[in-house]
């Protein structure tokens, strides 16, 4: 008897259990290797370039790329939500983000031959014409993740990490021959980096035309949908990129090249604790989107917890070995990234739970809500640097880096838990739904 009972409970319980696992581990395995790979060619690069040359890269990269996700208006995050939704057909999403992304990728080219020469006017000529490279190409980069927006929708996640993965795949492979052959420049570095875009927007465009067979579709819907929700997301899509991106792009400004390279390893090491909660964050986005409104808090739970827990245990492994790993992985040139890095590693930590939070306040429907701490969180960034960089250097920029992102997660904290009723003991305990973040 008890037997014939337990059939028709545990099937769909394990059937959920079993997507949610796939799409955690696909999803993990290509955060993983993004990071890794993230890690790896940060290394090569500095290694190659030495301090001076990786700030150069820092500069010539990081302008045309915070272009490009000024101009994104969301469009991702709402190509995923509305094929997830169902609100349209796969053909009509991707006549109408195509569409968009043509006027962006004009527009990036705009802003960034007015912005970036004037960005980079203290840098040398090789690095001033390198900008403006990149931000020809900025248009290959834009347009290059929609495919995989679109695999995300339909939750086949495991391609739309492929597609996410080729660009610091290519990025690699390039790096990886550059020091074996002993040929490294700052010209071919950034080469490698700006090829990566157009191979992810081949290979996105050849998987996407083969697989969904999108035709063009116009739905005069379309764009007003995906702005709708686009637009929310872009609050804090923008705000998050810049409280996270702002240190750099002012020190960039304001110091020199050097210390810029040494903040910018800082910032690598750091990071690279991330890779679980943001793999957590896509997961909890593109699954949540799709489940009950309690279901989808109880992923958020997991997926919080989970990540806590690694980053925990991995923030302090990190902080004792930071010594070692900055002078075997990037060597004695940089050892000056030891302190920066141990000061950013808390507020990395809160980093990474936002990444759940603010996914899981997307899957509930409120993509504009982190853009209140976030935005909280780059006036503290803002106003710090404007104090402590010209006294303390890229040093001052870490301290106020750390707290800034403290500052964001006590506010994502707060709001969560008033508008969702996701309580801080909710998060870390969970509650009587055990099984409800499984279910279909």
């Amino acid at each position: 008897m008890s037997t014939l009972q337990a059939v028709p409970y545990r099937c769909p319980f394990a059937t959920g259990q079993r997507v949610f696992v796939e799409h955690y581990a696909s999803t993990l395995v290509g955060q993983g290797v993004t990071l890794a790979l993230g890690a790896i060619t940060g290394i090569l690069a500095a290694r190659m370039l030495g301090p001076v040359a990786r700030g150069e890269y820092a500069a010539v990269v990081l302008w045309p790329m915070a272009i490009a996700t000024f101009l994104s208006f969301g469009i991702n995050q709402a190509i995923a939500f509305n094929v997830g939704r169902r609100a349209f057909t796969v053909s009509e999403v991707a006549t109408a983000a195509l569409t968009v992304g043509l006027i962006q990728g004009a527009l990036s080219i705009l802003i960034g031959l007015l912005v970036v020469p004037l960005a980079l006017a203290k840098y040398s000529p090789a690095a001033q014409r390198l900008g403006v490279a990149c931000v020809l190409l900025t248009p290959a980069l834009i347009l290059g993740g929609y495919p995989a927006n679109l695999f995300q929708g339909r939750q086949d996640l495991l391609r739309f990490n492929v597609i996410r993965t080729a660009a610091p795949l290519i990025y690699f492979a390039g790096l990886v021959g550059l020091y074996c052959t002993r040929r490294a420049s700052l010209t071919l570095v950034i080469v490698f980096h700006v090829a990566g875009w157009l191979i992810a927007l081949v290979l996105g465009s050849v998987m996407m035309c083969g697989i969904l067979k999108p035709r063009v579709r116009w739905n005069s819907s379309a764009i007003p949908r995906l702005f709708h929700f686009g637009i929310r997301t872009q609050v804090t899509n923008l705000a998050n990129y810049f409280n996270q991106r702002i240190d750099q792009l002012l020190l960039s400004l304001f110091v020199p090249p050097r210390q810029l390279g040494l903040y910018a390893v800082a910032v690598t090491l750091s990071t690279g604790v991330t890779v679980f909660p943001q793999a957590a964050g896509i997961v909890t986005f593109s699954r949540g989107s799709s489940q009950p409104r309690e279901d989808a808090k109880a992923t958020i739970g997991v997926s919080f917890r989970a990540s806590l827990l690694w980053l925990v245990i991995g923030g302090s492994a990190l902080y004792v070995f930071t010594p070692f790993l900055i002078r075997l992985l990037f060597g004695a040139a940089f050892e000056g990234s030891i302190v920066a890095c141990r000061i950013l590693l808390p507020g990395t930590l809160f980093i990474g739970l936002n990444q759940v939070l603010y996914n899981g306040a997307s899957a509930l429907g409120r993509p504009g809500l982190p853009s209140y701490g976030e935005g909280v969180s780059m006036a503290v960034t803002g106003i710090g640097l404007y104090l402590l960089v010209p006294r303390y250097g890229y040093i001052g920029a870490a301290i106020i880096s750390s707290i800034a992102y403290s500052v964001s997660f006590l506010i994502m904290l707060v709001l969560v838990h008033r508008l969702f009723g996701l309580s801080l003991r909710f998060l870390l305990l969970g509650g009587r739904r055990r099984a409800g973040w499984m279910g279909n």
